[in-house]
């Protein structure tokens, strides 16, 4: 019974994260000229369909029975996808010029390395609990980089807005912390929560349940800023200005 609330869970995500996509795509089109959030919602879109994708492997092949570090392996792999999504997508709605080629290049990279380190430990053993831990460290070296560096363009960033006297944009602000907060801890926690339960089925079943509501909320909250994104971009793109003159003069 609980491979099959599994199981369920599995597809009923997955079909909630398509049905996200499509919602975002539709009205893609009416935020071309605002680049910055267009590349958020696109990331969005990308994230929710990689993550609809990965349950429906999970479901097909059933990995957690049959291959308990394949299941680990591909868990991880569309979290890391999930943490590039939050670095391109979000982190430039507070900073601008976050995005760059170089960026781009860098994640690339290290994104490969984590899939060759990820996918080799289940190439090896069937079930193995500390190779696949100690994999991980790239996905996690990875979060808590970027972690650093959100958390750090936020602060700097909404003490700016404030100080700029952007009030109307207070209502992002206070999104992006609540949006952020919410994806960082799910992500790293459910990886975390993949290294210590590779082959239990109720932890996977519950972060179904709780990953579909916490993608439901970025959606709408993120479908929301799509109201104040003109006066929300400009407000950063001033920061942005604002900081390079700082650091030029000083």
């Amino acid at each position: 019974m609980e491979f099959l609330f599994y199981q369920l869970s599995l597809v009923l995500a997955a079909v909630a994260n398509l049905a996200m996509a499509v919602g975002l795509l539709a009205h893609q089109k009416a935020y071309v000229k605002y680049p910055v959030y267009h590349r958020a919602r696109l990331m969005t879109i990308l994230w929710l369909v990689v993550f609809a994708i990965g349950y429906l492997i999970h479901f097909t092949f059933r990995l957690r029975l049959s291959w308990p570090a394949a299941a680990s392996a591909l868990t991880v792999s569309y979290f890391h996808w999930g943490a590039i999504c939050f670095c391109w997508g979000y982190i430039p709605l507070l900073n601008p010029d976050h995005f760059t080629r170089k960026l781009v290049v860098s994640n690339t990279i290290i994104y490969v390395i984590g899939l060759i380190g990820y996918w080799t430990v289940p190439l090896l053993w069937k079930e193995a609990p500390l190779a696949t831990l100690i994999s991980y460290s790239i996905f996690f070296g990875y979060c808590a980089y970027y972690l650093v560096v959100f958390y750090k363009t936020f602060n700097r960033v909404s003490f700016r807005l404030v100080k700029m006297s952007y009030g109307n944009v207070s209502g992002f602000v206070r999104w992006m912390q609540a949006s952020c907060d919410l994806i960082l801890l799910f992500g790293i926690g459910s990886v975390a929560i993949a290294a210590m339960f590779p082959t239990d089925f109720w932890p996977y079943t519950a972060l179904e349940i709780v990953g579909t509501l916490v993608y439901a909320y970025i959606v709408y909250s993120l479908s929301r800023y799509g109201s104040v994104v003109e006066t929300a971009s400009r407000a950063t793109e001033n920061v942005a200005a604002a900081e390079m003159d700082f650091n030029t003069f000083k």
